[in-house]
């Protein structure tokens, strides 16, 4: 119900340009909007010898009023990439484990590229098994003979910081080589505040990440392999009789939760990137920075169940229905169907009669048009919307120029009614 009060929305909003009117460009316009200015009282002053009183740090996030105590986290709808929350999302932080993301991607992706095999075998060096003491391991011994998806289960499951440094000495020939292509391959997803320095994500200078790109790692990693992907929802591991729980303590916690990792360290605190799906609504959640393994995962359930509950995601038409048809110069049909590009919109629940949409649009379209032209746009506002939510409008066929005579028949036709 709340779908079609919504598309009755844009179709009262939109606007018709003339059809009989010139061939033009279309116009669009900005919209700007005028936050509301709130009235602001000046501290009163602490009388004579009392002691000036700071005001509380406030972890209540406008504009939904959602308390985050996390120094950075970042929570994405999937579907449509509407930022649900965010915390210093861009400010750089140490990843601690949360590294693992990235180095799982590259093995991933040596596979995918058939650079490595599954099956192909990796022999434990002392400098896999020389690791930080107290640190999470998969019980590597020197000299074993181990599969390059064990390792793979291994480094995901329980964070084996041994199972890091053997895949990138077999990847990379070193760890920090290896750690400088996790970097460059980074950067080439769009991560501009990641530096690699090792592949197990121990506290190093200069070994820096944010929680926009760890998103970013883990978003790609879901799109490009979801085979080894599932790999994230296993809740235990067995290697050479010891068996570990999964750090992920969201995958019994019955929220959809499929992924992905978690991280601490005492510089780094306690953080974690998970992915939940709720009828077939996907979202990814990053936080760091929390004090205990419990308060993150209090938080990661909260922010998640938050998430799910306060917005829902709304199709602006259902998807290959056109909302309007526009007139088409010399071509071999005299109009076509247009239709919003993007289809989905996330929006909270309780907020969606304040949605607007105008449609603007090109008067006439002129022949020949290729399906999936650009010939308008959908400007949505919000009072939620930093800035409106703009969607291509585009035609759903392609339509042929027409020939010569027919042509010629339109333009006198056109200029008989012009007058």
């Amino acid at each position: 119900m709340l779908q079609f009060k919504f598309l009755l929305i844009v179709f009262l909003c939109a606007t018709v340009a003339d059809v009989t009117a010139k061939v033009k460009k279309p116009i669009f316009k900005k919209i700007k909007f005028k936050k509301p200015q709130k009235a602001i009282r000046a501290p009163k002053e602490p009388k004579k010898g009392e002691p000036k009183v700071e005001p509380a740090k406030s972890n209540i996030l406008e504009p939904y009023g959602v308390e985050v105590d996390s120094t950075h986290a970042l929570l994405i709808d999937y579907q449509s990439g509407k930022i649900l929350l965010q915390k210093n999302a861009n400010e750089q932080l140490e990843p601690a484990s949360m590294t693992k993301i990235m180095t799982a991607y590259m093995v991933m992706k040596a596979m995918h590229e058939g650079r490595v095999k599954p099956e192909s075998m990796v022999t434990i060096s002392r400098n896999a098994r020389k690791i930080e003491k107290g640190s999470s391991d998969m019980f590597l011994e020197v000299g074993d003979q181990v599969t390059i998806e064990e390792l793979l289960k291994g480094l995901i499951i329980v964070s084996g910081n041994d199972a890091a440094v053997a895949l990138a000495e077999y990847l990379g020939g070193t760890q920090s080589a290896f750690s400088a292509d996790m970097t460059h391959v980074a950067r080439e997803l769009g991560c501009k505040q990641t530096n690699f320095k090792n592949a197990s994500g121990l506290p190093e200078e200069g070994h820096l990440t944010s929680a926009y790109d760890l998103f970013l790692m883990s978003k790609k990693m879901f799109e490009e392999f979801p085979k080894w992907y599932g790999i994230h929802k296993e809740i235990d591991f067995t290697y050479r009789g010891i068996h570990q729980q999964n750090r992920n303590l969201l995958l019994t916690k019955n929220i959809g939760c499929d992924g992905i990792k978690t991280g601490h360290t005492e510089r780094a605190g306690y953080g974690m990137v998970a992915s939940a799906v709720q009828n077939g609504r996907r979202l990814f959640l990053v936080v760091c920075g929390l004090k205990s393994a419990k308060q993150r995962g209090e938080e990661s359930y909260r922010l998640l169940q938050w998430g799910f509950g306060t917005f829902g995601n709304y199709t602006i038409v259902p998807k290959n229905q056109p909302i309007m048809s526009l007139p088409v110069r010399y071509g071999s049909v005299e109009s076509i169907e247009v239709e919003p590009k993007s289809h989905v919109l996330t929006l909270h629940r309780n907020r969606i009669s304040q949605v607007k949409a105008v449609v603007k649009h090109a008067d006439v379209l002129v022949a020949p048009i290729k399906a999936g032209d650009q010939v308008g746009e959908v400007i949505v506002t919000h009072p939620d919307f930093a800035n409106p939510v703009v969607i291509p409008l585009v035609v759903n066929k392609d339509v042929t120029r027409s020939i010569f005579l027919s042509r010629m028949g339109q333009t006198l036709r056109y200029l008989f009614e012009k007058g």
